[in-house]
């Protein structure tokens, strides 16, 4: 019974998704917002907080780049 109940864990933590990274929603910042919004309405996903940092991180070097193309820097 152990045995049966071991690997019923083991398989579903193997069917669940792996967590994202912060860097990984940064740069796919649609998946970012996706993931906000469901954590927002209520969600709990293991990755909210790497999701937004990743959104942060995403909008700041949109903002630098809008920067930097505003002041003519390559």
């Amino acid at each position: 019974m152990k045995r049966l109940i071991g690997l019923a864990g083991l398989l579903v933590a193997a069917c669940s998704s792996p967590e994202r990274t912060a860097a990984e929603f940064a740069a796919d910042p649609e998946a970012a917002v996706r993931t906000v919004a469901e954590c927002d309405a209520g969600a709990r996903h293991p990755d909210c907080s790497a999701a937004r940092e990743g959104l942060a991180e995403a909008r700041r070097r949109e903002r630098m780049d809008v920067y930097a193309r505003t002041i003519g820097e390559p």
